[in-house]
Order: structure tokens, then sequence, then C-alpha cells
């Protein structure tokens, strides 16, 4: 969660975010409820509109140079698949980054799955 935070604030919004969170801390184990509270209260629409137009803007600017363009189902995957190394592997933190939910990302990852053991 916090690696794919863009941190306006830099390291004094970082230190911030964890002195809040270990404060409301209550059990044994730090949780990101804290985190993806201040995070999301945090997120500015303007900020994510500009994140999306350029995430949009560069996808098309790569898909200009290939000869043929893969089909929607290999695109699919090829996004998911980014999506889920950036997030190294946390689904939830992917679904945010796709902009769909936790369980939408998950059928996916199951749509896929069924679908190269037919082959």
């Amino acid at each position: 969660l916090l690696g794919t935070y863009h941190f306006p604030g830099n390291i004094r919004e970082l230190e911030g975010l964890v002195l809040d969170a270990v404060s409301q801390h209550t059990g044994g184990i730090l949780s990101t409820s804290t985190f993806r509270q201040k995070i999301n209260k945090q997120s500015t629409i303007p900020h994510e509109q500009t994140t999306l137009k350029a995430g949009a803007d560069t996808f098309a600017d790569g898909l200009s140079g290939l000869d043929t363009l893969p089909d929607l189902k290999e695109a699919e995957q090829q996004i998911i698949s980014e999506a889920l190394k950036r997030a190294d592997g946390n689904q939830t933190i992917a679904a945010q980054l796709l902009g769909i939910s936790r369980q939408a990302l998950n059928k996916r990852l199951v749509r896929a799955r069924t679908s190269s053991n037919d082959v």
C-alpha cells in the first residue's frame, strides 16, 4: 500500500502516517486500515485523474509501435500482470491500481486460469 502511494509530502508525510498509525494501534500487529483511511482522505481527484490520463497516454503510446494489436483478452492479462507486479502480488492493491474491486480481479484471474487449463 505504501509502496504504491504517491507521497506529495515526501518523507514527512510518511513519518506522519506512521506516527498516526502507531498512536491508533491497539493490537499486536500494525494494521493497514489506518494507512488506508489517511491515504484515501488525502488522495485528491485531480491527482488521480492526472495519473490515470498519464497512464492511458503511455499505454496508447506503447501500442502505436505495434504492427498488430493484442486481442482484448491478451491486453487484459498483460495489464493485470503488470498491476500484480507493481503491487508485489497483493491482489487488493492491484485491484485498486486497476480501478476494480478485489473480487472482480479475482474473477478475472480465475477465468484466465480456467481458460489456460482448457488448452
